[in-house]
């Protein structure tokens, strides 16, 4: 189907909505969670600051650092995935 045929059917913008949505989704789940880490940060420096490092600290900081990475490579699909439905759009364009 031409691109036009798309536009109408609303084929393409169905999928950037998709994508866009799954971009959105990811994105707000990564600022909480590096929000999470950013307080777990804190709150070691500051036991270690005083002098009391807890092991719960450090368990809590690894755990949000993995759950941080993960989520990172779910945004970063994410993107990827936009950004190839973007290049399919621009071939059919020009």
């Amino acid at each position: 189907m031409s691109i036009l045929g798309d536009l109408l059917t609303g084929k393409l913008r169905q999928e950037m909505r998709e994508r866009v949505d799954e971009i959105i989704t990811y994105g707000k789940e990564w600022i909480q969670t590096a929000q999470k880490l950013t307080e777990a940060i804190n709150n070691l420096t500051e036991e270690i600051r005083k002098g009391n490092v807890n092991p719960k600290s450090l368990k809590s900081l690894n755990r949000t650092a993995s759950k941080l990475a993960q989520q990172t490579a779910n945004l970063t699909k994410a993107l990827i995935s936009h950004n190839e439905t973007l290049q399919k759009i621009l071939s059919k364009i020009g």
